[in-house]
């Protein structure tokens, strides 16, 4: 099994896509306004925004005649949102309006299999997704980053994707138990990276590189009145993602990538757990 390319691991600790999906869920349960939406958004991953406008077309969202360009504005992605989301049942035990989906190495996404939407967040690495009225239709955001000399700084590129088909979705787990999930992964790599004599993940000095690591992983923010369950939850995965980037940037680097990888499994379980749990209990 192999583990993602170094630059890559960032990717694979935090993806912003974590923190649009709960306010864009926010948004979507009228929770926020569209201006501390797009606000938000562009908090957390840049203040330039664009929709693949060919994609949405291609997944039969939007008509040429709404998208006649090659790139829509954000304001284009939310109207979209809400069309599809608008007449979706809720409740507690139903999936949620939105939610976020996260793969890594030998972690296929919750998504129906072989489909283009599974292809393209396999390759990122993270998506939003947002419930059809059809059970069996999802709809996939997925961003990456791109550079042109049409614009003097990075665009964040949404592209959307409408899969068909049952979706076998990952064992949910309670915040409780993904939070213990955590632990567990992080004091067994600790002690088998002890153990290995490559580096110590205990002390108060290594604690206070990985704290000011993790604040940097939760910034900037998460939408007002979030569970305190799901808010403790995600910081417990900055926490351990901090740990595993110290351990990536230590002289043992690539040697401790076995040790690492199902830390890296039980991060993204935890950041899943918790934007399903955060968007559940909106509805309570």
């Amino acid at each position: 099994m192999s583990f993602p390319e170094p630059s890559l691991v960032r990717d694979q600790l935090w993806s912003p896509a974590q923190n649009s999906a709960l306010w864009l869920g926010w948004w979507v349960h009228q929770v926020i306004s569209t201006d501390l939406l797009v606000d938000a958004f562009r908090a957390v991953q840049g203040p330039l925004h664009l929709l693949d406008a060919n994609s949405a077309i291609h997944a039969g969202v939007a008509s040429t005649e709404e998208l006649n360009r090659s790139a829509g504005t954000l304001g284009d992605l939310f109207r979209l949102v809400r069309r599809v989301t608008d007449d979706v049942p809720t409740s507690v035990d139903s999936r949620p309006l939105v939610g976020l989906v996260l793969a890594g190495a030998g972690d296929a996404p919750a998504l129906p299999a072989g489909s283009a939407a599974a292809q393209a967040v396999q390759a990122v690495g993270a998506g939003i997704v947002l419930a059809d009225t059809d059970p069996l239709t999802t709809h996939v955001l997925v961003p990456e980053l791109q550079h042109s000399a049409e614009h003097e700084q990075p665009a964040v590129m949404w592209r959307w994707f409408t899969a068909a088909g049952p979706v076998v979705y990952p064992q949910l787990f309670s915040p409780g138990e993904a939070d213990q999930q955590l632990r567990e992964a992080m004091e067994t790599a600790g002690r088998l990276i002890e153990q290995s004599g490559h580096i110590r993940v205990q002390g108060s000095d290594v604690r206070a590189e990985v704290g000011t690591l993790a604040d940097s992983f939760g910034l900037p923010g998460l939408p007002p009145g979030i569970s305190l369950r799901a808010a403790r939850l995600l910081a417990r995965a900055d926490y351990v993602s901090a740990i595993v980037e110290k351990a990536r940037a230590s002289d043992a680097g690539l040697a401790l990538d076995p040790l690492l990888l199902p830390m890296l499994r039980s991060i993204r379980a935890a950041r899943m757990t918790a934007v399903d749990y955060a968007l559940r209990e909106l509805l309570r």
